[in-house]
Parts: structure tokens; C-alpha cells; sequence
């Protein structure tokens, strides 16, 4: 995956869905070739008969396995990491949901009986039983397991990157550490998306079998199945976040037309970048025949990463977005001046004809 390629719009969210689908359906193909071709050969050739229940076993470890190695290396893949990195971080995660699901299934399959009656326990001893009605722990449990195993991942990485420079740190600077509001969402996020995907894909497997309206398949639910839980995976446990852009603003207008300089600081720390005709000492320089004043507005970006644009002028400065304009012109009678948050795209008109035109844009960060 390439940070380049995906632009800071809406559909930059769906990015981690596609993909990780698209996983969860080589996973359904993987564990089918494991059963149709390996089972039979190591009868064949050595004599093993895999345990009936083993099959289950399969689709969901290698389902799991994959969705939360793809999660961490796509990751590892956008922010630049050493490959080592990458593929150190995926496999921990891995490895944790592969012992997290291997030890899982037998502990549920025993403790199942506890919750339950005769009847239902007939039908879970059954191994050739394969309406999913009865069992939907088993999923719940890969996504579990696929939303933990990323997750100690990621924070284990957090941890050591911002203490030493081993681990693959992303940037020339550790990542600050998330406050408790932000480390929670984080937690509901991998849990709650892995559960919530393992919860869906079960039902993605069931109704076809169940609804007569719907035409029962077994080859194509687990396919079905398979890409549901890939899908909600990437879309919620970890979708591109915002700490992968940077804001820029660019000039438009024909005098310096092009010119665009990023409004974070190399850390990425809070930052204000000044825009004027004064020839020293500001951040973007442009000339006094565009109309510009000496020190026309600033463009600033907080500690939570939100843009702002203030008016420093009594120039006006107009922010111009669909179906709205913003004045910033700067007011004596007011000690403070106008500011208004910027969105991806807006453009602001400086001077009485509005001949200077600057735009804001989130890039990438590897841009600069």
C-alpha cells in the first residue's frame, strides 16, 4: 500500500476495508486448498486423517491469522517502516491471534455445555452440524482474538519506539503517548470492530443456509463470510488515520503560482505559518503588487491537529468554500482576530479583488 496513492478524502476510510477483504477471501481459498488438497495427500502419502472438527479449526485460524497479520503490515506499508519492522510487527500480532483462536475453540467447545441444554448439546457434538445457529462463539472468538492481537502490536510498538530508537519508529521523532480518552478509543476500536466483524460474518455464513429465499451454498458462504469479516475489520478496527496527513497551503494565483509549503513542524508539533509581503522573517513571501499587506494572515495548526486560518489584515481575507465566505479581515476595535477552522480544499482570497489565491490541502506527510 502507498500513502501516496490515497487521497485525504471520505473514501480513504474504505482503503483498509477493501483490502483486508480481499485477505479474508485468500484466506477462505487457503484454508479450502488445505482441505481439499493437503488432507487428502497426507492421507495418501503419510496416512493422517485429520480430527472432522479440524476443518472448522482451519477457516477460522487462517482467517484470523491473516486478517491481523494484513492489518499490522499495511500499517508497517503506509508509515514508511523498515521491512524487517513490518513483517516483525505483522507476525507478533499474528502469532498472538493464532495462539489467542488455536487454544480458544477447544476451551468454548468445552465450556459451552455449561450454558445450555440436552438438546443443543446433541447438535454440538455433532461435527457434520453446520447451520451456524449454534455456532456463532467461534467467530466472535477469531475476531476477538483478530482485534487483540494487532492491538498489543501496535501499542507494544508505540511503547518501545518512544523510549529507544529500536523498533521501527515512525518519523525522526517518538509519537507522543495518547491521553486515557484516546487510548479507550483505541481499546473499543480493535476489540469492538474484531467482535463485531467475527458477530457479522457468522451471520454472512448462516443465512444462506437457513432463509429459503436465499439459495444455501457451502462453497460460497464461508467465501461470503470471509470477505464480510475482512471488510468490517479494516473498516473498523483500523482505518487510515488522520496523523498520516499533513495540512499544506499552496498559492493559486498567477504571481508564485505553485508555491506550497506544509504548516506542521518537521515533529509534527503545533505550528503557525505567517503569509505577507514583508521580505524577511516570514513563511511564504509574496509580492506587494498582488495586494498582499506586509503581515496579511497566518495559517495555524493546533495540538489536536485542527487548522485554522486568522486574519491579520484590515485587507480583506475571505475564506471561500461551497455555499459559504468567510470574512477575516482584522478589526481594530477587537484585540483578538478572526479565525475560522479550515476543511480540506478551501480557498482563500486576499486582497480587495481577491487576485491572491491560496489554497488548503492535506497531503501526505512523506510529501515533505
Amino acid at each position: 500500500m502507498n500513502i501516496y496513492l490515497i487521497p485525504y478524502t471520505f473514501r480513504r476510510h474504505l482503503v483498509m476495508g477493501m483490502m483486508l477483504g480481499a485477505v479474508g477471501l485468500i484466506a477462505w481459498w487457503w484454508s479450502l486448498f488445505l482441505v481439499l488438497e493437503v488432507g487428502p495427500w497426507m492421507y495418501e502419502s503419510l496416512g493422517w486423517l485429520w480430527w472432522p472438527r479440524t476443518e472448522g479449526w482451519l477457516y477460522l485460524v487462517t482467517l484470523s491469522t491473516s486478517v491481523a497479520f494484513m492489518s499490522v503490515f499495511y500499517e508497517g506499508s503506509l508509515r514508511r517502516r523498515r521491512m524487517r519492522w513490518r513483517i516483525f510487527w505483522a507476525l507478533f500480532g499474528a502469532g498472538i491471534a493464532w495462539v489467542g483462536v488455536s487454544i480458544g475453540l477447544p476451551l468454548v467447545r468445552v465450556m459451552m455445555p455449561l450454558f445450555t441444554n440436552d438438546q443443543v448439546d446433541e447438535l454440538l457434538r455433532d461435527p457434520s452440524f453446520l447451520t451456524l445457529r449454534y455456532r456463532m462463539s467461534g467467530f466472535i472468538l477469531a475476531g476477538f482474538w483478530s482485534g487483540l492481537g494487532p492491538f498489543f502490536a501496535r501499542r507494544l510498538h508505540a511503547v518501545i519506539t518512544r523510549n529507544w530508537t529500536w523498533g521501527g519508529r515512525d518519523g525522526p521523532t517518538p509519537t507522543p503517548a495518547p491521553g486515557w480518552i484516546d487510548w479507550g478509543g483505541i481499546v473499543f476500536a480493535h476489540l469492538g470492530g474484531g467482535l463485531g466483524a467475527g458477530v457479522v460474518a457468522a451471520a454472512a455464513w448462516h443465512m444462506p443456509g437457513y432463509y429459503d429465499d436465499l439459495a444455501g451454498d457451502l462453497y460460497l458462504a464461508p467465501a461470503f463470510a470471509a470477505w464480510i469479516f475482512g471488510t468490517l475489520h479494516g473498516l473498523l478496527v483500523w482505518p487510515i488515520p488522520e496523523d498520516m496527513y499533513a495540512g499544506w497551503i499552496r498559492v493559486l494565483s498567477y504571481e508564485r503560482y505553485g508555491l506550497r509549503i506544509p504548516i506542521p513542524h518537521t515533529d509534527d508539533t503545533a505550528a503557525e505559518r505567517f503569509l505577507g509581503h514583508f521580505p524577511r522573517g516570514l513563511d511564504l513571501y509574496l509580492p506587494a503588487e498582488t495586494k498582499v499587506m506586509e503581515l496579511h494572515t497566518s495559517f495555524t495548526m493546533d495540538g489536536d491537529r485542527n487548522y485554522t486560518v486568522r486574519g491579520l489584515s484590515i485587507e480583506p481575507t475571505v475564506v471561500k468554500r461551497p455555499l459559504e465566505r468567510i470574512d477575516l479581515r482584522y478589526d481594530p476595535r477587537r484585540p483578538a482576530p478572526l479565525e475560522t477552522q479550515l476543511r480540506m480544499e478551501d480557498r482563500i482570497l486576499l486582497g480587495a479583488d481577491g487576485d491572491t489565491v491560496i489554497e488548503f490541502l492535506m497531503l501526505p506527510k512523506e510529501e515533505r
